[in-house]
């Protein structure tokens, strides 16, 4: 169905960035530890960012469909109004929400 796409596209996108961290990971002592620290910390937001994008798109359509979450699916965190009400100014160095919490990105020295 329409609904199952949707949600394997949201899944798909924070399972991706979870490949991404697995496999940067493997790659410690292969590249200078700074380098290493600083794409460690880009992709934890990045985690962050696609799980709370997944999140906020799942309780948006499922305010639409009305239809219950296929088992193996994880619920959105937050109800759909929480995301609504969320100011989210870009910036590189953390998450752009702070009520999302997550790591900051090294500095560069």
């Amino acid at each position: 169905t329409l609904w199952e796409e949707l949600l394997r596209h949201y899944e798909a996108g924070v399972d991706t960035v979870r490949w991404m961290e697995r496999t940067w990971g493997g790659l410690e002592g292969l590249v200078d530890a700074e380098r290493f620290r600083r794409v460690q910390g880009l992709l934890r937001i990045q985690d962050v960012e696609a799980r709370w994008w997944r999140d906020a798109s799942v309780a948006y359509w499922e305010s639409f469909s009305h239809l219950p979450l296929p088992p193996g699916y994880e619920p959105p965190a937050h109800p759909l109004d929480w995301y609504r009400l969320l100011r989210c100014p870009p910036d590189p160095r953390k998450p752009r929400c702070a009520a999302l919490g997550g790591a900051r990105v090294p500095a560069d020295k």
